[in-house]
């Protein structure tokens, strides 16, 4: 029984040293109307995706590419309710080309363009923590476009994204020092509503962004707009030091 134990405790060790020493590799993979299968038979929005795509460790870079798929997919599908009926990207982007044609169809005339534009890039990797930013643009027509960052954050040695809770240990600790520096910089003092100057939190209740990433010596909180202002205020963005946010998250940076 002893020996069975202590096998198993090798093949562990044997295992997680595999994982760290496997080395994740990424690469751009660039998806065009012009080259798009989709487009070959009709007209086509403007479609202008760089899309990281990671490679090595099988079970993690799934997972991250899965992620980075459905960031995309997400920004594809304007319509909540379609959303479940979409479950892959190539499916959202056959889905946002035929939403184009029916568009043009109804409207001839109209000079508009549908439109997606989205980069990805790994913007911090370090011995536990993965983050990757996208930046992305979409047009449905109407009056202007909308344009956001995004953010997915993953565990290198458990292999899994994280959500924006899971980064912290003290998250109300690090509640607290967000806001102490949002309203510093948009000059509201600790006594003020926080929505006083004609911001929306709910429930007038200072809260994170859902954007919340890293790069090689910041971390960074982006409100894209609507979250919290209007589409004319555009993002608000606040940056932390590494050593101003280390004591409050769970991974080692």
């Amino acid at each position: 029984m002893k020996k069975i134990a202590l096998l198993l405790l090798i093949l562990i060790s044997i295992s997680s040293c595999q994982k760290r020493t496997t080395p994740l590799t990424f690469k751009t993979e660039t998806l065009k109307a012009t080259t798009l299968g989709h487009c070959a038979d009709g007209i086509c929005p403007i479609i202008e995706i760089e899309k990281i795509k990671a490679f090595g460790r099988e079970h993690f870079a799934d997972t991250i590419n899965n992620a980075v798929d459905q960031v995309l997919l997400n920004n594809l599908v304007i319509a909540p309710e379609e959303e479940p009926d979409i479950k892959t990207l190539d499916q959202a982007l056959e889905h946002f080309i035929s939403s184009y044609r029916v568009y043009k169809s109804d409207f001839p005339e109209a000079g508009t363009e549908y439109e997606i534009n989205s980069t990805s890039q790994v913007s911090y990797n370090g011995a536990q923590l993965l983050s990757i930013k996208f930046e992305n643009y979409t047009y449905w027509g109407g009056a202007h476009g909308y344009g956001s960052t995004t953010y997915l954050n993953f565990d290198k040695d458990a292999e899994t994204s994280l959500n924006n809770e899971a980064l912290f240990k003290d998250y109300t600790g690090f509640l607290k020092l967000a806001e102490t520096q949002f309203r510093n910089q948009k000059k509201l003092s600790a006594e003020e509503n926080i929505n006083s100057t004609g911001f929306y939190f709910e429930n007038d209740v200072f809260a994170l962004p859902n954007a919340i990433g890293f790069t090689e010596n910041e971390m960074v909180l982006v409100y894209n707009p609507y979250e919290i202002a209007s589409y004319a205020d555009g993002q608000t963005i606040l940056k932390f030091k590494f050593s101003e946010v280390r004591d409050f998250l769970k991974l080692d940076l």
